[in-house]
């Protein structure tokens, strides 16, 4: 039986706090509000909480699909947390290890249980067969060096791309092509080489190189849509719709719904995305707010998935990055591996294309890198792209990314959370939940209430990173 969310209502209070949105910021702040003993209504425009990181009902078959495949990490210290407080962390399924894929051969990249990092990935490096042997020592090259940087420098390099960096350590284009870009388009849905420096390290530092439990990565075993049933707030709107912020002066009054009822509000965290944001606030108060300022200039990128059916099984693993696009990684999604969940990170390229061409791009490439889907047929596909899935984290993009707190002269009691907000992460599920949680701390702190701690740490960096960090 799942465990009970551990968020605890404090004591009560009577003021509330309008939440709208309901994907993992929303549910962040909210669900951390509640157990701070403030009133909170949660508003979600789709019939399910989970936004990006959700699901629907597919009406060709009845099945619960997710909007995108989305994998966690042993270093997304709050997104566990957000499952543990829900109860259903118990539905990530973890493993050590990454598969990589092209026509030739296959490779793994494995954790060695019980050895700290880097000590845990160095036998897989070196045998890692997707890569020749100059390629392996020049990898180790690299991540020798991205360790003696340390956090603090990889913060010094956020405004110069990481192609340059990865040019400057000698990563030839045959090596990024085969494992920096695999490694890293998802997490930064982005092309590696153009993103910040800061952000890719940052990946690979967190994930790869500071801790052996930051290798660990999790697959959800049920459709995402199912991990928030649990959700522990009372007051939850499904299927609501906001029309728009009423305003008093400098402060927000109400939300307004859709159908014309107002919700008066002591705060407001708005969890939805930058544009939808902008076009609720009038100029007039948005030129106040230094917030405001740079949401214009924050660059959307859209994510494309494919769901794919096959007549016999085709994928044995639970996934494959794929080292042959266009799909770049391809996910296991029944016991049997004759559904398909395919991801295209980046896909600028794809926003245009019919669905029908795109299926059968896609089974052509799928036959040539599966041997079990060479005489397989695809019978059934769905594309779904999202067009403004996440913010591009370019180079000098934070200086653009608001805070959730209003500055001094700012709108004071509207709060902003999501992955576009200053996390100190890329555009993730860690990164949201990192939002929803400081907004809440913040919103805390405007109402003069006990302050709430609900930010995790990252994980502690082991004896041989923080070596290596202080002899660089």
């Amino acid at each position: 039986m799942p465990a009970r969310p551990s968020l605890r209502p404090q004591s009560a209070d009577s003021r509330r706090v309008v939440v709208i949105g309901g994907g993992l910021a929303g549910m962040a702040a909210a669900m951390a509000l509640e157990s701070a003993g403030l009133r909170v209504t949660l508003i979600e425009a789709r019939p399910s909480l989970g936004g990006r990181a959700g699901s629907f009902i597919d009406p060709h078959s009845g099945q619960e699909l997710d909007h995108g495949q989305h994998v966690l990490l042993g270093c997304c210290t709050n997104l566990i947390d957000f499952y543990r407080r829900l109860g259903t962390l118990h539905q990530i399924r973890w493993q050590r290890t990454i598969h990589f894929l092209d026509a030739r051969s296959h490779g793994d990249l494995w954790s060695m249980p019980g050895l700290p990092a880097p000590f845990h990935l160095t036998a897989a490096v070196l045998l890692l067969r997707t890569l020749n042997a100059g390629e392996r020592r020049s990898l180790i090259g690299a991540m020798a060096a991205m360790m003696r940087i340390g956090r603090e420098g990889r913060r010094r390099l956020a405004d110069i791309e990481f192609g340059q960096w990865l040019r400057e350590h000698r990563q030839d284009e045959q090596l990024v092509r085969r494992f920096y870009d695999p490694a890293l388009r998802g997490a930064l849905n982005e092309d590696p080489a153009r993103a910040s420096a800061r952000y890719a390290l940052q990946v690979f530092q967190d994930a790869f190189l500071s801790s052996s439990d930051g290798f660990l990565l999790g697959l959800p075993r049920c459709p995402l849509s199912q991990l928030y049933r649990p959700f522990p707030c009372r007051d939850v709107r499904l299927g609501v719709r906001v029309g728009g912020l009423r305003f008093d002066e400098t402060r927000v009054r109400a939300v307004e719904l859709a159908g014309g009822e107002l919700l008066p509000a002591d705060a407001v965290v708005c969890a939805v995305g930058h544009h939808v944001l902008r076009g609720w606030v009038p100029a007039e108060l948005a030129e106040r707010d230094a917030r405001f300022a740079g949401l214009g200039k924050l660059v959307s990128v859209p994510i494309l998935n494919a769901h794919l059916w096959y007549d016999r099984p085709v994928l044995s693993r639970t996934h494959a990055a794929l080292l042959e696009g266009p799909l770049q990684w391809v996910f296991r999604k029944d016991p049997s591996g004759r559904a398909l969940h395919g991801v295209i990170s980046a896909a600028r390229q794809w926003t245009q294309i019919d669905s029908r061409r795109a299926l059968d791009i896609f089974a052509d490439q799928l036959r040539r890198l599966l041997p079990a889907a060479q005489h397989a047929r695809l019978e059934r596909g769905l594309v779904l792209v999202q067009k403004r899935a996440t913010f591009s984290p370019l180079p000098g993009v934070d200086r653009w990314r608001p805070t959730q707190a209003p500055p001094a002269d700012g709108i004071a009691n509207l709060f902003l959370a999501g992955d576009y907000t200053r996390t100190e992460w890329p555009a993730t599920m860690e990164g949201a939940v990192r939002s929803g949680y400081l907004a809440a701390e913040r919103v805390l702190e405007a109402l003069g209430r006990p302050p709430g701690r609900f930010l995790k740490p990252d994980l502690p960096r082991q004896w041989p990173a923080r070596l290596l960090a202080a002899l660089g």
